[in-house]
């Protein structure tokens, strides 16, 4: 007898740029991550990550556009878990100005991720984001 075992397949949501749906993506990923055996820590950090992303796509890259949609991806090859957050907006630039409750997502992101890419072009913004889950 042979046995396979088959992950679920990738995840993919699409949603408004909207604040308001934050907590349904978080909650699509968190339920996908459990559906593939992701240790419960290690799942803690990849929400913390794609939220801040999420997050980020909403209040940079959406501030001025209410039409925008945001899509998250989640996949797993081998054992590297992937996430992408995709925006149709490009992100606003850093600002210089000093405050201590804001400008910590893309720190957190690496904190929690052992890959960030940050990719902005003419159609949108692109967050790449991978780190190992097995072995």
């Amino acid at each position: 007898a042979l046995l396979v075992y088959r992950h679920p397949a990738p995840l993919e949501v699409t949603f408004p740029a909207d604040p308001n749906h934050l907590a349904p993506s978080r909650a699509a990923l968190r339920q996908w991550l459990a559906a593939v055996g992701v240790d419960p820590d290690k799942g803690q950090e990849v929400l913390v990550a794609a939220g801040e992303a999420v997050t980020n796509s909403i209040e940079h890259g959406h501030r001025n556009a209410s039409d925008g949609t945001i899509t998250l991806t989640a996949s797993i090859v081998d054992d590297r878990l992937q996430v992408t957050v995709t925006d149709t907006w490009s992100w606003k630039p850093e600002s210089s100005e000093a405050n201590s409750h804001r400008g910590r997502g893309i720190a957190i992101m690496r904190a929690f991720m052992e890959d960030v890419v940050i990719l902005p072009d003419a159609e949108g913004t692109t967050v790449r984001m991978a780190t190992r889950i097995g072995g």
